[in-house]
């Protein structure tokens, strides 16, 4: 049975069934799905938790060891299969289909955060489907994001109009779980039982946006340096977490080379379509993309290397630093390269 992810409450609060596939590229949908079965398990007196993760190397025979053996307690026992690539190969599947054969106390809950629609095609997925739930997690399209974040809100008892869930999904660009940190982060400023009105949301988001992450990425790609170090200083400040920013600079700067890439070979409206960019965001994108240049570019993302480096390590000072350089060197006038 397919059933996708707003759907799995109802299910779950009606029983709780044998065998569940997890899949898609959204790891927001995909890891509150599967907390929603793990909490619906534990109700079932579900009461004990196995993990197997399942790379490339796995040895399938110690999956079936794992289904075979006994409970330790003789309960009921929750068997998370951790299939990170989403393709269990043939001994896998085969190992798969033998489980969705059989009966079992058991619950088997399979989570896969790399999926393509071709595995839907596969022996072993129709098998999985048919005898237990598959809840497909596929990213928000852009027409549905709005409802989504008003449900969302709704949800926290906070009531929202059109224009409210509009403004939202326009600045969260398809970020599902920066969405899903606004939507808390509102649902406290303002309470249970509240109407939120656009006033109030650009009241709330202007305070929350002034040094974060996202907004030093606008301030570095539409060139206003002074603007970007104090950004820099105030996230230093807020002790934001460094590999926050690396890699919130890193994906624009990739999204940025590769509309280059594609712009030389395709109109640059056809290659914005191709890389999904957002309608708000295209016209900034298309500017920077002009006002960079591919060489300094790639020397900037090489730099951000070295950045995720320093983050994880114990050049805190050093890190800070360094980004100020680099990010004022991009915010700079164009077509000087990256020292």
């Amino acid at each position: 049975m397919k059933l996708f992810p707003e759907k799995l409450a109802g299910q779950l609060a009606e029983r709780v069934n044998a065998i569940y596939l997890v899949a898609g590229p959204e790891l927001l949908l995909v890891e509150e799905a599967c907390d929603a079965i793990r909490r619906a398990a534990r109700s079932a007196d579900v009461s004990e938790r196995v993990v197997i993760d399942a790379d490339g190397r796995f040895d399938w025979s110690q999956f079936g060891a794992a289904s075979d053996n006994l409970s330790l307690f003789a309960t009921r026992r929750l068997i998370e299969l951790r299939l990170p690539g989403g393709k269990p190969g043939r001994e896998g599947g085969a190992a798969l289909r033998e489980w969705a054969a059989g009966q079992h106390d058991d619950v088997l809950l399979i989570k896969c955060q790399a999926w393509e629609m071709a595995s839907e095609k596969t022996a072993w997925f129709r098998d999985v489907e048919k005898a237990g739930v598959f809840v497909p997690c596929w990213s928000i399209k852009p027409h549905r994001l709005p409802g989504w974040i008003r449900a969302r809100l709704r949800s926290r008892g906070v009531g929202a109009d059109d224009a409210v869930a509009a403004f939202l999904a326009d600045r969260l660009e398809g970020n599902l779980l920066a969405a899903a940190q606004e939507v808390e982060r509102l649902a406290l400023l303002y309470g249970r039982d509240s109407q939120l009105n656009l006033a109030q949301l650009k009241e709330a988001v202007a305070d929350s946006a002034r040094f974060d992450a996202f907004r030093l990425v606008e301030l570095v790609m539409t060139g206003q340096a002074g603007a970007s170090v104090r950004c820099i200083r105030g996230l230093d400040d807020g002790a934001t977490p460094m590999p926050l920013i690396v890699g919130a600079l890193s994906r624009e700067l990739m999204q940025v080379e590769a509309f280059q890439t594609l712009s030389r070979q395709m109109p640059a409206s056809k290659a914005l379509e191709t890389l999904k960019v957002w309608p708000s965001r295209r016209q900034g994108l298309e500017t920077a993309a002009g006002r960079l240049g591919p060489e300094r570019v790639r020397n900037a993302l090489a730099q951000l290397s070295d950045l995720d480096r320093m983050s994880k390590s114990n050049q805190r000072d050093e890190f800070w630093l360094n980004l100020e350089r680099l990010c004022v060197d991009l915010a700079g006038r164009p077509n000087r390269l990256v020292a």
